[in-house]
């Protein structure tokens, strides 16, 4: 085996390596992550909706709650989004 075959081989079992590494972090802190994002999307949610209720008018009930949930899951697209990133 010719030195370059060598540190091919060693270099694309260190990519392995670090592969499996990377892997195994997401696999355990990726989880942790994407629940943190959706509690604050939920918390997040909540509070669109609390400004939407002030600030909707009181007749159009039905109107109101059509933004309301157009807002809510705008937020919660937003963060699902940047967390699967």
């Amino acid at each position: 085996m010719s030195k370059t075959e060598t540190i091919k081989h060693v270099t694309h079992e260190d990519l392995q390596a670090l592969k499996g590494h990377i892997e195994n972090l997401l696999h355990t802190h990726g989880k942790q992550a994407l629940h943190d994002v959706a509690s604050k999307a939920e918390h997040l949610a909540g509070q669109a909706r609390e400004n939407l209720a002030e600030h909707a008018p009181k007749k159009g009930g039905s109107r109101a709650r059509s933004l309301v949930a157009i807002a809510i899951f705008s937020v919660i697209g937003y963060f699902l989004g940047r967390a699967t990133k």
